[in-house]
């Protein structure tokens, strides 16, 4: 029945970090599962006997205005500083969450920065745009 089914939009999205840093004012939050396979080919036959998942990766870009006195490290979800704290920065979860329902649509864990850029220019707004590396992407079934 179509009243069975609703879309999610982002206009029912709220990014958060460690469950409680609401991000800025995100505009956009990409999220890639890549599950690596290693085909096992042999001498002899021209098909391959068999194909071996080896590793699972995931990462998430996410587009952020860019708001005065607001970066992404005095939101805490960038690392500060040098060497030291770049290093010992935490591993961080982030939560795409439906506002309306009340619920977690994804959950990305073991999430680590890895770059950021911006834009902007004469008649726009400025953009930043930040890329993580994560251990795990979880649906709101749990898998």
């Amino acid at each position: 029945m179509p009243g069975d089914y609703r879309a999610f939009s982002g206009a029912r999205a709220t990014l958060y970090f460690e469950g409680n840093i609401t991000a800025g004012w995100a505009t956009g939050v990409r999220g890639t599962e890549s599950i690596m396979l290693q085909r096992v080919d042999v001498l002899g036959n021209i098909y391959s006997e068999e194909i071996e998942a080896i590793s699972n990766t995931v990462t998430m870009n996410a587009d952020f205005v860019r708001i005065i006195g607001n970066s992404l490290q005095t939101m805490g979800i960038w690392p500060p500083g040098g060497t030291r704290e770049i290093v010992n920065f935490p591993e961080m979860t982030a939560t795409i969450w439906d506002e309306i329902g009340d619920t977690q649509i994804y959950k990305i864990e073991g999430i680590k920065c890895e770059s950021r850029n911006f834009t902007v220019d004469r008649q726009g707004l400025m953009t930043v745009n930040a890329t993580f590396q994560a251990r795990r992407l979880y649906d709101e079934t749990g898998g």
